[in-house]
């Protein structure tokens, strides 16, 4: 049993009498538990106040210390796994059920360059990852997951995302351009950039705004590869997985400001026949382009 004199810094050589919260077993030796749990423990009994008021040899101070131990810790683990996989089998099917209405065709008229619009990196044809908040798609309506059909009355169906983009910039302003909108119960993932159906995501998710909205497939990818490095940080997972998620946030905002900018330099390139010059040695005005 553990004395307050007794205890040592070596997690697992240390004396004392540990108890798990989950199954209730009693005097087990540190090495049931983990070397967090034990350290956690040893800390708290370091710092906890002498209330027995007798002294003397005679008196023997006892400290139980108590936590979860590793085979209640695994099997918590392996049921929270099994409840995943049941919940994600669950969605799938869900998906599979659902039927999906054929989209609505929408009429968008862009006034002004540049207009906002990001197209997706994967999948075929002109697909809006991100309509900028304030540029004139986004004003006119224009959401991610909508699929470019015709610009100026001229089809853009079968071409590539550079096609497409060279008949947007060639179009004389207003652009009359025609999307096809999302199918009736589906969503877009800005994620994964996929048309999913609407089983595929939280029902909180679904809340979000159209630009914020992760399928859960995603969202738990992320989740995992943020505790994956807060547990090779050797930190504590969860604020680990803040600054994981923190710095996923920050990467994202980066390469969707580097999106519009290199957009927004195509669509300048093209009206003035200026080519932007990269990097950041010229100076004075005007400077900028050649």
């Amino acid at each position: 049993m553990a004395k307050s004199e007794d205890v040592s810094t070596d997690w697992q050589k240390s004396a004392g009498d540990f108890s798990c919260l989950v199954c209730g077993r009693k005097r087990l030796p540190a090495l049931e538990f983990s070397k967090k749990q034990v350290e956690k423990a040893l800390e708290n009994l370091r710092s906890l106040p002498n209330k027995d008021i007798r002294t003397g040899p005679e008196v023997q101070s006892v400290v139980y210390l108590s936590g979860t131990c590793k085979k209640c810790a695994e099997e918590k683990e392996q049921k929270e796994q099994a409840d995943s996989q049941a919940k994600r089998q669950d969605r799938e099917k869900a998906a599979e059920e659902a039927v999906l209405e054929p989209p609505d065709r929408i009429d968008v008229s862009l006034g002004a360059r540049p207009f906002g619009l990001t197209p997706a990196t994967k999948g075929s044809g002109y697909l809006v990852a991100k309509a900028s908040e304030g540029k004139p798609a986004a004003k006119a309506g224009v959401r991610p997951g909508w699929r470019l059909v015709s610009v100026a009355g001229v089809s853009c169906e079968g071409d590539s995302v550079e096609e497409a983009q060279a008949k947007l910039k060639a179009a004389e302003l207003p652009v009359a351009a025609v999307f096809e909108g999302l199918p009736g119960g589906a969503d877009f993932c800005v994620s994964c950039q996929e048309v999913l159906a609407v089983p595929l995501f939280s029902r909180k998710m679904r809340t979000r705004p159209p630009d914020k909205r992760r399928c859960t497939s995603c969202v738990e990818a992320s989740e995992a590869a943020g505790e994956t490095e807060g547990t090779e940080a050797g930190g504590d997972g969860d604020a680990a997985v803040g600054v994981a998620t923190g710095r996923g946030a920050r990467n994202s905002k980066l390469a969707e400001l580097q999106g519009l900018c290199a957009e927004t330099a195509r669509e300048a390139e093209q009206v003035t026949g200026l080519k932007a010059v990269r990097g950041g040695s010229a100076r004075g005005r005007g400077r900028g382009y050649r």
